[in-house]
């Protein structure tokens, strides 16, 4: 493909993009102020908005400060406050990933608030490595929705319409290379179909079929049928990995805080219930051949450490598999 095609199809993109979203947008019933539910959510830390300044070459790549790029994705990873040396092994491994050939890669790590001195020791990891995204919710099982959710207002508040947005956890394993590949795929896919949005790619795992809310009481996931009555759930993608539009985001986002919430079945909220609010069929729910990201169990030494030598074996293959790409790291 020529220089000059690609560019053309680059600007084709973003007008249709921007278009369709607007449009969207302007269908979605703009509610009252007092309507509105923002679900408490305040932000301690805010991620610097341009993020880590500079890249280190990896193959020799000369093209590290190059300003060029095709598209940009930054994945917001749901993390509590202690686990830092979970987040350090990501910012050493997938997560080091700045850009491969023209695509830029961002990962912002979202916590809570500690109830200790640990607030001491997240103001230095912030101040380090810029990453950090905070918010004023203490630090509890039942606040994982509130940060899936904290990612979206940001990334709406923050982000222009033309990023990419994913949404995992710092247990997950992601090849970047294959969710480049899925994001390439289904933009010359959106271009060619002239599709209103973008998708929702499951990068981690997809279901669709009879599956059922948790009517037990004593379950942590307890979903009663006055919150929702229905037998099964709708098809959606699970929360340990999923990628799609900030365009889309800003809209299930919006949806969300005229919504009744299920902070405890996110991904099924969002990814499922408030996409059908938003018209969005169960086609543009994407279950890809192949899955770019995996959950690990059980990585942990005794002392609650990570097992950096599990990890890091398959560090190794990853970039094996990036040896012939321009490649560049933070």
């Amino acid at each position: 493909m020529s220089i000059r095609k690609s560019f053309l199809e680059e600007r084709v993109l973003q007008k249709i993009s921007l278009a369709n979203s607007r449009a969207n947008l302007n269908r979605i019933k703009k509610p009252e102020s007092r309507l509105r539910n923002t679900h408490g959510i305040e932000f301690l830390l805010e991620p610097q908005t341009q993020f880590r300044s500079k890249h280190y070459a990896t193959n020799d790549d000369t093209s590290c400060n190059d300003k060029d790029s095709s598209w940009a994705m930054i994945t917001f990873v749901k993390s509590a406050a202690g686990n830092i040396d979970r987040r350090n092994l990501l910012r050493r491994t997938w997560a080091s990933l700045g850009k491969i050939d023209r695509s830029n890669f961002y990962t912002v790590f979202i916590i809570g608030k500690p109830v200790d001195e640990l607030q001491e020791n997240i103001l230095e990891e912030s101040l380090k490595y810029r990453d950090i995204l905070q918010i004023s919710n203490p630090e509890d099982y039942q606040n994982i929705g509130l940060k899936t959710l904290a990612g979206m207002k940001w990334a709406s508040e923050n982000l222009s319409f033309n990023y990419y947005y994913s949404t995992s956890d710092d247990d997950m394993w992601i090849d970047m290379l294959k969710v480049k590949e899925l994001i390439d795929q289904y933009r010359m896919l959106a271009m060619e179909g002239n599709w209103p949005e973008f998708p929702i790619i499951c990068t981690y795992k997809w279901w669709r079929g009879s599956l059922a809310p948790l009517r037990m009481p004593t379950n942590k996931n307890f979903i009663p049928r006055k919150q929702y009555r229905w037998p099964y759930w709708p098809t959606f993608c699970f929360g340990g990995m999923y990628t799609t539009s900030v365009s889309v985001i800003k809209q299930l986002w919006d949806l969300s805080t005229v919504t009744e919430p299920l902070y405890n079945a996110d991904d099924v909220w969002i990814t499922g219930l408030l996409r059908h609010k938003l018209e969005m069929p169960d086609e543009m729910v994407i279950r890809p051949e192949e899955h770019a990201a995996k959950h690990y169990r059980g990585f942990e030494n005794e002392d609650g450490t990570v097992k950096y030598e599990i990890k890091f074996d398959e560090w190794d293959e990853a970039l094996k598999k990036l040896q012939s790409r321009s490649l560049c790291r933070w």
